[in-house]
């Protein structure tokens, strides 16, 4: 396989609103992000999963830290891009 041809996921995202319970987490993605990320939609086959990847976001990006969340926000878009991430 040529490095030009592009994979299928090996799981396809399910609709936002799949998952009932995931409804307020996906809302407070989507107004953050302005979207909600294929990986949650792909992850909500396993509702705490989600729930725990939430967790660790709030964790991650709490203001209270010794590191500014704009340090964080330019860290993790660096590393995104530098990865061919585009989220």
């Amino acid at each position: 396989m040529s490095q030009s041809t592009a994979r299928s996921p090996r799981l396809a995202p399910l609709p936002a609103d799949h998952t009932a319970e995931l409804k307020d987490e996906f809302a407070t993605t989507a107004k953050s992000m302005g979207f909600i990320p294929n990986s949650l939609l792909i992850m909500q086959r396993k509702p705490k999963l989600v729930k725990a990847m939430r967790q660790l976001s709030i964790a991650v990006f709490d203001p209270e830290g010794e590191v500014s969340i704009g340090f964080k926000r330019l860290l993790a878009y660096v590393v995104a891009r530098t990865h061919g991430c585009h989220y």
